[in-house]
């Protein structure tokens, strides 16, 4: 696995904005993790993933007069891209889908502390979560996220980066991250991304982008979503060219 360290290096020798062997400075490296770690945030649900969508644990809370419109085994069972809402009255436990996808996302959110007398644990159905086959949740006011990676069969927890962490993605996506970086750098040292670079990274995000389009029906803002190839007739998309603007 590749270090985020690694990636900053290469990312100012892209531009040729250290010489070769010259390592960053502290603030230069301080500088570039802040611009990966946004990247990677803008880089969740829209190239990679899918957009979370609320899913309660229960009625606690809720004004309405009717329960929830699903079963327990299927309040227990959530699809994919899903945010679990803590309105459980009670412990429980969640089963992440069986067939989980590359790059499927799901979060869990505790808006009104009470997480501690109602704890989640979340079970992974075959694979692992954080290294576990099992997670319990129990700290008030939580709020977590995961992404499956199906090179590691483990739904790992998304967190900020520092430059001692390896890469949250497969290493035939880092010249995507070093590429993209280099970019975000380039304005404050007065460089431009040469075309090679640019057709670089044109072809390596259509690989990221096809890598981690869900096939699963979901809910989803067509303007925002980049994955919405996962159903053309649905959304009058003729081809993936025409979706992604690929010539």
């Amino acid at each position: 696995m590749t270090l985020i360290s690694s990636i900053i290096s290469d990312a100012y020798r892209e531009s040729n904005m250290l010489a070769l062997g010259q390592a960053p400075s502290a603030n230069q490296s301080t500088e570039a993790l802040r611009l990966l770690n946004a990247l990677f945030a803008a880089i969740y649900g829209g190239d990679a993933g899918e957009f979370l969508t609320d899913w309660p644990l229960g009625n606690f809370g809720r004004q309405a007069t009717e329960p929830l419109p699903l079963t327990a085994l299927q309040i227990t069972n959530p699809p994919i891209n899903q945010r679990l809402i803590v309105t459980n009255e009670g412990a429980i436990t969640v089963y992440l889908t069986v067939k989980p996808q590359d790059g499927s996302r799901m979060a869990i959110a505790d808006p009104m502390s009470r997480l501690a007398a109602n704890p989640v644990t979340l079970n992974a159905n075959g694979r692992e979560i954080e290294a576990s086959s099992t997670l319990v949740l129990s700290t008030n006011a939580l709020f977590r996220e995961w992404m499956y990676r199906a090179d590691l069969g483990d739904w790992v927890r998304i967190t900020d980066k520092i430059a001692a962490d390896e890469m949250p993605f497969p290493t035939m996506f880092d010249m995507m991250f070093i590429i993209l970086l280099a970019m975000r750098l380039n304005p404050r040292y007065g460089r431009q991304m040469d075309p090679q670079s640019v057709a670089m990274l044109q072809q390596s995000r259509k690989q990221f982008i096809a890598r981690y389009v869900q096939t699963e029906n979901l809910s989803q803002n067509r303007d925002l979503s980049r994955n919405a190839i996962q159903s053309f007739d649905g959304y009058g998309y003729g081809s993936e060219a025409e979706l992604y603007g690929y010539e």
